[in-house]
């Protein structure tokens, strides 16, 4: 007896096929978008990382430039008022030796003034004192 075909198989084939392109419209294709998309997402969200990572470390050159220059510039600030301090003190300093020199000066015309006038009394003095020691040793007056 002829029995007819088994088309079993090809409802198989038929069945397969119609879920692998259910499957691949509603499941695979909108998988494969997501996925897709999350991979671009995560390679942006490198690449900004890598973009404000390199921006990070040239906003810390330029500060540490910022900063080295204005270390630079303090030290030359300082430096100069160092100098002109010491400009300042030098010109007090000569002016304090000027001062002194200058009553040094006064104090030995002082002194010379005084000495010379010492000098012109002392004679009179000593006549003076020699008369009264004379007066008193011989217990009168002198003339002249």
């Amino acid at each position: 007896m002829i029995e007819a075909p088994n088309v079993s198989s090809l409802y198989v084939f038929l069945a397969f096929g119609i879920c692998y392109w259910i499957l691949k419209r509603y499941l695979f294709v909108p998988l494969s978008g997501i996925l897709d998309a999350r991979e671009q997402a995560e390679r942006d969200a490198e690449r900004a990382y890598a973009e404000s990572l390199a921006e990070l470390e040239k906003a810390v050159a330029s500060g540490e430039d910022n900063l080295s220059e204005a270390r630079r510039e303090a030290l030359k600030t300082r430096e100069t008022l160092r100098a002109e301090g010491a400009a300042l003190l030098e010109g007090k300093l000569a002016e304090a030796r000027a001062a002194a020199k200058a009553a040094i000066d006064r104090g030995g015309r002082e002194i010379e003034t005084q000495s010379a006038g010492s000098a012109r009394e002392l004679p009179e003095r000593a006549r003076g004192l020699a008369r009264e020691l004379a007066e008193k040793i011989l217990g009168r007056k002198l003339a002249a």
